[in-house]
């Protein structure tokens, strides 16, 4: 917030363009720091102009001249405008920054004083959760789409092995994955994959390289570098994202480990790979 602020400051810096038209930006700068629409239109015509009267305000400005001494008159209890009473009156901008400094500094104010209440509000819930037995984690729930390009970047980033169970319907995601896993099998990545039983050996077209086994599977899960995972829904409109910071992923990494353990190598038929262009 404070990197905003310090943004709009610098924006009040500049002047009015050659053409006369008014940086819109700048306007509704000035008016988060706390001035009129009047006001920040009147103080922004000032700016580099030097000593002028009134009536070069409300023209420069666009502003009404009925209004003009009674908006200058705000601007200057807020220390933004000079007026020189001597007739006729004259006022000139005074300097953003000396002006701003102490809006700056309220604003700075109240964010380390929101930042605080915050803080409070974060350890009230923790504690709250924590005399509960409760932890609050969280996940990220993908789309088909977001499922696909997850997986692929995932699988871009796995340097040493990637672990994959399937159910019956699971093939299709796997043939969607195809050329990703076989280029971290060129990387040097180890592949295992546990296949359901009902799985149909001609429609999987994979490299000898790959470990598989069969076994009774009824998530279609992806484990990367054993430290995170991606969990698919049955018809694969959905998937959760976990990463190593969720209690559960070890205990699933350990359940696959021992399930793989416990089954046999799987002669799958027909087991090949057409060519793929790297």
């Amino acid at each position: 917030m404070t990197h905003v602020l310090t943004i709009l400051y610098a924006k009040l810096l500049f002047v009015m363009s050659t053409d006369g038209s008014v940086n819109n930006e700048i306007l509704g700068g000035l008016e988060e720091l706390g001035l009129t629409k009047y006001e920040a239109s009147a103080y922004y015509s000032l700016l580099g102009k030097g000593m002028i009267s009134a009536t070069e305000i409300a023209y420069y400005s666009n502003l009404p001249r009925t209004k003009i001494y009674f908006i200058l008159k705000k601007l200057e209890k807020k220390n933004l405008v000079f007026i020189n009473y001597q007739k006729p009156l004259m006022f000139r901008a005074l300097s953003p920054k000396d002006s701003f400094d102490n809006i700056l500094s309220e604003y700075e104010s109240r964010i380390t004083s929101l930042k605080k209440i915050i803080d409070t509000l974060q350890q009230i819930n923790e504690n709250g959760l924590k005399n509960k037995g409760i932890e609050e984690k969280r996940y990220l729930v993908l789309n088909q789409f977001c499922t696909d390009s997850k997986i692929t970047e995932l699988l871009k980033n796995t340097n040493e092995s990637i672990a994959i169970s399937l159910n019956h319907w699971g093939n299709v995601i796997l043939n969607a994955s195809k050329e990703e896993i076989l280029k971290a099998i060129y990387r040097g990545v180890k592949v295992r994959i546990l296949f359901d039983f009902l799985c149909q050996a001609d429609s999987i077209i994979l490299p000898n390289a790959i470990d598989k086994k069969s076994a009774k599977i009824s998530t279609n899960m992806f484990i990367f570098d054993n430290n995170s995972m991606i969990i698919i829904n049955n018809d694969g409109t959905k998937s959760a994202y976990f990463d190593s910071h969720e209690i559960f992923v070890p205990t699933l990494v350990s359940q696959f480990n021992d399930t793989w353990a416990k089954m046999e190598t799987t002669p799958l038929e027909n087991n090949k790979i057409d060519p793929i262009n790297m």
